[in-house]
């Protein structure tokens, strides 16, 4: 057998793979639209990075090729590393978690990913087919999303918006929106000629229809603006052919036109009516000014600014959205991780040093395409590519990347770079002995056996164990739940973190009457053990004492729990659902006078805000001030109040039966009160609390007449309470 050809065959199949990771949905795990597709996209970059350094150490055809691409990148690379480690916090800077599958290990693959692939890829028809096998994927995909419209296979995020294999219809839109330029692209590389213009045609189409169900406009959007762009570069300067140039001008009309005709008849009721063009129609400045991204934005650019050479280190940005929380933000996401901007993510995540490298990249694609001597592109190819890149920094303006725009913007960049220059990197003479590269190619593989072990198959693991945990609680098994929870943090990898919240977060199942005292006592340790290490290695995390603060309120350790809620609340003065959690406890401790004062503070954050309006209401109850209570109702919604059972635990807690009486009186004379039976249970209580005792029995026999299934528990409550109890 030869070697060279063998390892050419196999790092080239495996980076042919690499489109169809986009099918893996993981079950075994988390978030299985997000791990199984990033743990295979990380074990076949291993397997074939190293395959491919065994091949370049003994064929110098296969080395990489020198750019300024290639320096960008590697600077951008260095200062990421350097960003995470003197970051807020650098384990989660290096490993992420299973929700993202990011941080700097990620990056780490991404690079191995473009250095094989510029430096596989030599010739154009290489990457012809591999393209093709983007196309090939895409198509796959949008068949599947068809599927999906028509209820054959059920849209993961609900609604209407199509998300393929990814759960999330804006991961599968950059998708596309990247497989419908490539397909462009290799139609003009065929120049409306060959076989496969039968199947490009008709896939494109298939791509755009799929797209546009997905009613994700930053992509669409970005696809609109991208085909302008390209269709103007090709009217104004393409010279070759008057056809094609009119044919581009033709298109640009049809853009106006499309653009221009939507936006006369925006209101019109076929466009409200529509799931996908309603939500073009409600762009507006109002529109944005309820979006995350309107608050989000302002406090990356101040973390920028307290931070503005290595900045905060990757997935770090909750310590900035904690810290300047905007209370107007009551009604949003209360745990942002991302600025929803992928130029604000790595301002934010790697500061200047990072940044800029990371423009220049795409300063770097655009120079080599128009500034110098492409090796066979042809204007109309560099004019996609163009347009592509600005569709997807359009797009990326609204939203963070993932593991498939990412790999997708990689590959456009391994393939300026791969056409960008002849010159190739050189290997020292040492180690171009015999002795030395095999020594080489022996440390690799050992490396990347280890690698695959830690990076790989512990937090594989560990996901799997994590999810047959959460799985089997469910079922009543709470010893087996306990095993697998104590099989993931003995494993000590970047989950931990995922696992505590379920389990910590989760004591109604493990504290049940059924558990042995055994089994209790161990749940509880574990919990305070596994927060004490995670307090350990990121004291600053707002997310994590909140999260420590309510599982020790439920296990009834209340000052602790007051320790760890204060701090929260030092940590992110201004979010009042740490307030809310803080007053909780205080309530719990029957210290109302701090609870009211603590709902009060919420409520002064921001007065609209109906739940800190709530809160405050109830506090008021608790420490008997009836004029805060009147004044603070008045801005409420009565339904609201009316059935808020923190009203009714308040006013029980309080002895107010009398005022029960009313709310549950209130509450029966509508028509969503009427249809819940135990509301006519819970007057009776009020009625027998506050000595009413004959009411509640008539009530009662009026129920078991409406009601004569309820007999037998209705004869059992008038019994207890006729009996005196």
């Amino acid at each position: 057998m030869k070697i060279n050809p063998t390892l050419r065959l196999l790092t080239i199949t495996g980076l042919f793979a690499v489109p169809f990771i986009a099918f893996i949905i993981s079950g075994s795990m988390l978030f299985p639209f997000i791990t199984g597709k990033n743990f295979a996209f990380r074990i076949l970059i291993e397997i074939v990075f190293v395959l491919w350094v065994i091949l370049a150490l003994r064929d110098k055809e296969y080395l990489p090729k020198r750019s300024w691409i290639l320096y960008a990148y590697m600077a951008f690379i260095v200062a990421i590393g350097l960003a995470d480690f003197f970051g807020m916090h650098p384990f989660k800077s290096f490993w992420s978690n299973y929700e993202r599958m990011e941080g700097f290990i990620a990056h780490i693959h991404f690079f191995l990913y473009f250095v094989v692939l510029s430096s596989m890829l030599s010739v154009q028809k290489l990457w012809d087919r591999f393209l093709m096998t983007w196309v090939v994927a895409g198509a796959i995909m949008s068949c599947y999303g068809l599927l999906q419209t028509a209820g054959v296979i059920a849209i993961n995020q609900s609604g209407v918006r199509l998300d393929g294999t990814f759960g999330n219809a804006t991961y599968l839109a950059v998708f596309l929106l990247f497989t419908c330029f490539f397909t462009i692209f290799l139609m003009l590389r065929r120049k409306g000629k060959g076989g496969m213009m039968w199947f490009l045609v008709p896939v494109l189409l298939l791509q755009l229809v799929v797209l546009y169900l997905t009613a994700t406009r930053g992509a669409i959007l970005g696809l609109i603006g991208g085909g302008f762009v390209t269709t103007f570069l090709i009217a104004v300067w393409y010279k070759e052919s008057v056809q094609i140039r009119k044919g581009a001008i033709g298109i640009l009309v049809a853009i106006v036109v499309l653009v221009g005709g939507f936006l006369l008849v925006r209101n019109a009721s076929f466009v409200q009516k529509s799931p996908v063009l309603s939500r073009f129609a409600q762009l507006s400045i109002s529109d944005i000014q309820t979006q995350g991204r309107y608050y989000i934005w302002p406090m990356a650019i101040k973390g920028f600014a307290q931070r503005p050479i290595l900045g905060w280190g990757e997935e770090n940005f909750n310590f900035i959205f904690n810290a300047n929380y905007n209370p107007a933000m009551y009604a949003q996401e209360q745990w942002f991780d991302r600025a929803h901007n992928m130029f604000l993510d790595w301002l934010v995540a790697g500061g200047l040093l990072a940044f800029i490298p990371y423009l220049a990249l795409f300063f770097f694609i655009f120079w080599y395409l128009w500034k110098r001597e492409t090796f066979g592109l042809t204007f109309l190819e560099k004019s996609v590519i163009t347009g592509l890149m600005l569709a997807y920094i359009f797009q990326g303006i609204f939203v963070f990347d993932n593991l498939f725009s990412y790999l997708l913007f990689f590959s456009i960049l391994a393939y300026v770079h791969s056409h960008s220059t002849e010159e190739k990197v050189s290997l020292p003479t040492w180690m171009k002995q015999g002795v030395v590269t095999q020594s080489i190619s022996v440390i690799i593989v050992v490396l990347t056996l280890v690698t695959l072990y830690f990076w790989n198959i512990k937090p594989i693991e560990a996901g799997q164990n994590l999810i047959r945990g959460m799985t089997v609680v469910q079922q009543g098994k709470v010893d087996e739940s306990l095993a697998d929870f104590q099989k993931v943090f003995a494993l000590n990898t970047f989950g931990s973190e995922e696992a505590l919240e379920q389990f910590a977060g989760n004591p109604g199942s493990f504290l049940t009457a059924q558990a042995s005292d055994t089994t209790k006592a161990q749940y509880v340790q574990m919990s305070q053990t596994e927060f004490a290490k995670q307090l350990a290695q990121n004291p600053n995390d707002t997310r994590i004492r909140v999260f420590y603060g309510i599982f020790l309120r439920d296990i009834g350790q209340l000052d602790q729990s007051l320790v760890q809620l204060q701090k929260a609340a030092d940590l992110s003065p201004t979010k009042q659902t740490v307030l809310f959690e803080l007053g909780a406890t205080y309530i719990t401790q029957k210290d109302y006078k701090n609870a009211f004062a603590t709902f009060q503070t919420a409520y002064n954050l921001d007065t609209t805000d109906q739940d800190a309006g709530l809160l405050y209401a109830v506090g008021a109850i608790y420490i008997g001030d009836a004029t805060t209570l009147n004044k603070v109702v008045a801005t409420l919604d009565p339904q609201t109040v009316l059935f808020d059972d923190r009203i009714v635990s308040a006013l029980a807690d309080t002895g107010q039966w009398q005022q029960l009486i009313k709310l549950f009186i209130a509450r029966l004379q509508t028509d969503q009160g009427k249809q819940n039976i135990q509301n006519y249970f819970s007057l009776a209580v009020a009625y027998v609390k506050a000595g009413e005792v004959g009411q509640a029995v008539d009530l009662l026999h009026q129920v078991e007449a409406a009601n004569p299934t309820y007999k037998s528990q209705i004869d059992g409550y008038i019994t207890q309470i006729t009996g005196g109890k």
